[in-house]
């Protein structure tokens, strides 16, 4: 305890320098302005950041991201509510009834409810991953390969299993991910391969210019047509905060269930806030005594998401330091910006930079206390953020996510591999191909292989021993689970329900 205490305190001060208050309250004022703009959430920003990354002091560059996301994730309810367009993925749900307050001419009652909920998903959060990581960390040191590859084909197996739609073009961005990951040395002996002779393809494609490009590509496409929506911020007047107790009295038993599926959802790999926000606002619905009114402005329907997303992202950290797999989207740009650094996250993240690790927490409340006094303060300001110009924002973005990726080695190659990356953004996107599971191989697929190939070199038994060893045989088997529910589950249901009549 004492420890723990002392890395704290450690984190408090480095926060008390002027570049510690430069990088958290900086990040925080502009991932909530950033995460209020619908299309243009905190993950925008942290991607133009990842090419200078390597120049910044490890513990700021955390402080800067986790001030980014916190923000940018309780600032996504801002344009959800005004203006029926959620700010970021993770605040989808609160448009369902927090744009309908608007509607009806009170919009302050939700933004209220949502500033205070905000806070109260992430506060305890943090303090459960602060709590939960250590004691992961300790657990995960002792596994094997064998474990690390069971866990690394459960993470992407769960993305693939839960892909909306076609389970296909889960594999399909798989598959892709796999190709592009496999250019350059091979990660045992160092051998090139899928090089082509190209000089530039042998250290690989890197995973920074990579998702300069996608990000691009997403930029490039968004929507024009919400431009008339912004106009109509013009004409919304908030007026000051207004303190929710009665709200949140009523809604005791919906707050405390939907952090701890926030949470949960946001501990398994490559979910994240979209899922536990729709999770959390469905559960509830289905519970609660007023279904008829949800959709139409009822108060819980913007509890429930709004707890549910903060919380994920206490949630999402655990994986993230403990075992090195990415909680969500948000968490693949940290473990970059730390391989940029030379720090690999992962189970002696703890032990070796704990520094970094309680920087996180430490700086993910104070950024949401920060953040709260911001909201509470400022909210009749909030239309006037979603003012600002699109067409001055997209062509600075896409110029500087070009630059960043011929900064990231200094040469041309990086600005082809963007621009590579932006037409298989754009391909993906025609063809619905979701954009997670391809992320998620990404960052994992030199992990599987070489823990795979470790794993059959140490083994007596062969590939036998992934299934001999207890936890790589769990993981695996509840990956291949998820994957065999998602394809055939609808047909076993169907069948049951036919066989019940």
């Amino acid at each position: 305890m004492n420890e723990v205490l002392q890395y704290c305190w450690g984190a408090v001060l480095d926060l008390c320098t002027p570049a510690g208050i430069l990088f958290l309250f900086g990040g925080s004022l502009i991932g909530l302005v950033l995460g209020s703009l619908p299309g243009l959430s905190g993950g925008t920003l942290t991607v133009l950041l990842l090419p200078i990354m390597y120049k910044i002091e490890p513990v700021m560059a955390m402080a800067l991201l986790i001030s980014i996301y916190t923000s940018s994730t309780s600032g996504g309810c801002i344009g959800s509510i005004l203006l029926g367009i959620p700010g970021t993925n993770s605040s989808i749900a609160t448009v369902w009834d927090g744009y309908e307050f608007t509607k009806q001419g009170d919009p302050v009652r939700p933004l209220s409810v949502a500033v205070i909920c905000n806070f109260i998903g992430t506060l305890p959060s943090m303090l459960i991953a602060m709590i939960c990581c250590k004691a992961l960390a300790e657990i995960a040191v002792k596994m094997g390969p064998w474990e690390y590859a069971g866990m690394c084909f459960c993470a992407v197996a769960l993305v693939v299993g839960l892909t909306k739609g076609n389970m296909a073009k889960g594999l399909i961005g798989v598959g892709l991910a796999i190709v592009l990951s496999s250019m350059g040395p091979d990660p045992l002996t160092g051998m090139r391969r899928l090089t082509f002779d190209v000089k530039s393809l042998y250290g690989g494609i890197n995973v920074i210019q990579l998702m300069l490009g996608m990000f691009a590509a997403k930029v490039i496409m968004l929507e024009y047509s919400r431009r008339d929506k912004v106009d109509a911020a013009k004409r919304i007047k908030v007026d000051r905060f207004r303190w929710p107790g009665k709200d949140l009295k009523s809604n005791l038993g919906n707050m405390f269930r939907s952090f701890f599926t926030g949470a949960f959802i946001g501990f398994l790999p490559g979910l994240g806030g979209p899922t536990s926000t729709v999770v959390a606002y469905s559960t509830e619905r289905s519970l609660s005594k007023e279904k008829e009114k949800w959709g139409k402005g009822h108060i819980g329907g913007v509890i429930a998401p709004e707890i549910a997303n903060n919380a994920g992202i206490g949630g999402a950290l655990i994986p993230m330091i403990a075992l090195g797999v990415p909680g969500d989207a948000a968490m693949v740009h940290f473990m970059a910006a730390l391989q940029s650094q030379g720090i690999n996250p992962g189970p002696l993240l703890m032990s070796s930079h704990p520094d970094i690790a309680y920087m996180l927490f430490v700086g993910g409340i104070i950024c949401g206390v920060f953040v709260l006094i911001c909201e509470i303060v400022g909210m009749p300001l909030f239309p006037k953020l979603l003012k600002i110009p699109y067409h001055y924002l997209y062509p600075a973005i896409i110029v500087v996510s070009f630059i960043g990726a011929y900064m990231v080695k200094g040469n041309m190659f990086g600005m082809i591999v963007c621009l590579g990356a932006c037409v298989l953004g754009i391909f993906m996107e025609y063809f619905e191909i979701p954009e997670m599971p391809f992320i998620m191989t990404v960052i994992l697929s030199s992990l599987l292989e070489k823990n795979i190939r470790q794993g059959m070199n140490f083994s007596f038994v062969g590939f036998a021993e992934f299934f001999t060893r207890p936890v790589s045989c769990i993981f695996i088997v509840v990956g291949l689970a998820m994957l065999l529910w998602h394809a055939f589950g609808g047909l076993v249901i169907k069948a049951l329900r036919k066989k019940s009549k």
